[in-house]
């Protein structure tokens, strides 16, 4: 009976010891990630091109993450508020934030005072797309053709305007007219609806357009194509050379949409972050989306190919920025 007892005793003692060393069920939730929903903040208000096609990747993340995603747009200071929510939010991975062009390169460029340093404090997880754009003109334009344009331009300074509505076009003008060795009349708008409007009209002879946004007022025949600037030709505009064929064979220019969170992230949460983003964008009905609504081009980079990126992209327009002083400095 003794030894027994002292048999159940011994036992309950190690079964206490092994319930102890085991891990409770509610700290492994704890360190699985993620285990809760995934928010994504936009630094543009809803119904935008950028916001939509954000709303269709977070979706298209839910199986992969294994959680549910929500959207949270944070308009205002040209991508600034949204920056601050994202780095004022516990950098756990829960946060995630749409990055372009203007967020990572132009703004740290042309403004001296932002209240972070964007490379340092943001890590890139993937980039979603790319879409180049098309120069255009008016359908009751005298400019009938690229050469038409530059043409005029090489005639007398300023005689040809050029109309713009954000940095990142604006920087594309200023390129491609230093590139081209003429001097545009460059004139500011705050948004692509008042540029589209005046091209119709005849108010301003040129603009850079989204293609996605100018396909339907050239399908429309409202406004003239002159070229594209891609590297190639767009396929929904298979007629229309590039600016690289019409005699500036290093001009590029593009406008990129991606994935960012906090650089303080722990490393796992963000690869997990990244592959099950990249896994989404394989879906076919986001490479339905971005190719025939957008107009654009599925563009799936991984993170350390997205900062290159960015990183030559600063170099390139940095450059650019001190020769034309553009900046607000």
């Amino acid at each position: 009976m003794k030894l027994d007892k002292t048999a159940r005793l011994l036992g309950a003692a190690l079964a206490t010891l092994v319930a102890f060393a085991l891990p409770l069920p509610h700290a492994q939730a704890a360190d699985a990630f993620p285990s809760r929903p995934v928010r994504f903040i936009v630094p543009l208000g809803p119904g935008s091109g950028s916001d939509t096609v954000t709303r269709l990747v977070a979706k298209l993340a839910m199986p992969s993450l294994g959680q549910s995603t929500f959207v949270e747009n944070k308009p205002g200071g040209d991508t600034v508020l949204a920056i601050q929510s994202l780095l004022t939010s516990p950098a756990d991975g829960y946060s995630v934030l749409m990055l372009s062009p203007s967020s990572m390169v132009i703004n740290p460029l042309i403004n001296d005072n932002l209240p972070y340093d964007a490379q340092k404090d943001l890590r890139p997880l993937t980039t979603m797309l790319r879409s180049a754009a098309v120069l255009v003109t008016g359908t009751s334009s005298p400019y009938k053709t690229y050469a038409d344009v530059m043409a005029a331009a090489h005639k007398a300074p300023k005689a040809v305007s050029m109309a713009s509505y954000s940095n990142h076009y604006r920087i594309g003008a200023l390129m491609l007219q230093q590139d081209a060795g003429v001097e545009f009349n460059y004139i500011p708008y705050k948004s692509p609806g008042q540029v589209q409007t005046d091209l119709m009209g005849g108010q301003v002879d040129l603009a850079l357009l989204d293609i996605g946004g100018a396909l339907p007022l050239i399908a429309a025949g409202k406004v003239r194509p002159l070229a594209v600037t891609g590297k190639e030709r767009h396929p929904k505009l298979a007629s229309v050379p590039t600016v690289r064929e019409s005699g500036l064979p290093n001009y590029e220019l593009y406008v990129w949409i991606g994935f960012g969170v906090s650089s303080k992230v722990p490393d796992a949460a963000a690869r997990t972050l990244e592959a099950d983003l990249i896994k989404a964008m394989t879906q076919p009905e986001f490479k339905t989306y971005v190719t025939e609504t957008a107009g654009a081009e599925v563009y799936n980079i991984t993170g350390k190919e997205m900062s290159a990126m960015i990183a030559s992209e600063t170099e390139r327009y940095r450059k650019l920025a001190k020769q034309l002083d553009i900046s607000q400095r």
